[in-house]
């Protein structure tokens, strides 16, 4: 009978980890997503992308995949189709404490880089302003940022069109 308690606290503490761990870390990718045009705020479960009639976001398949240094490949992309504000262009989430945010990202140029905004919801200040490199058709970009405690975030393009492939909140 010691056995069985000990495999069952074993279980249960191991179940919990593992529950504790899934909760741990959100993501939003382009490859789980039908093409769209995006004209209105539209909820992706806690990710949020803004987009107006006049200032839309498009998803689209890419027609050669995007593979990022550390592995991970992306098939679709959503397109932020030029510079974005809180409320056109601009994908919103919440996190509940102090979090590391990466962002698989490129500039819809193939020459130049883009500048990525990060800012919070709550007054529009700007945390960070990170490069969106060329797109060279091949490999896709990582921009990460440091989120300094809970409430609501948005990203989005200073001034230029921008892809976005996933975004990660560890």
């Amino acid at each position: 009978m010691k056995g069985k308690k000990i495999f069952l606290l074993f279980c249960l503490t191991t179940g919990l980890f593992a529950a504790a761990t899934l909760g741990a870390e959100e993501f939003f990718t382009a490859n789980d997503l039908d093409p769209a045009q995006i004209t209105a705020v539209k909820a992706y479960g806690t990710f949020v992308i803004f987009a107006r009639s006049d200032k839309g976001v498009t998803i689209e398949a890419m027609s050669a995949p995007r593979v990022a240094a550390d592995g991970e490949v992306f098939n679709n992309r959503i397109k932020l189709n030029g510079g974005g504000a809180a409320d056109y262009r601009s994908i919103h989430f919440t996190v509940s404490a102090a979090a590391e945010v990466l962002i698989y990202t490129n500039s819809s140029s193939k020459t130049d880089a883009r500048t990525l905004i990060i800012a919070k919801a709550s007054d529009g200040s700007v945390l960070a302003e990170l490069a969106a490199p060329p797109d060279d058709e091949k490999n896709a970009g990582i921009a990460a940022v440091v989120l300094p405690g809970a409430g609501e975030y948005f990203l989005y393009s200073k001034n230029s069109g921008i892809n976005i492939y996933q975004i990660v909140v560890k």
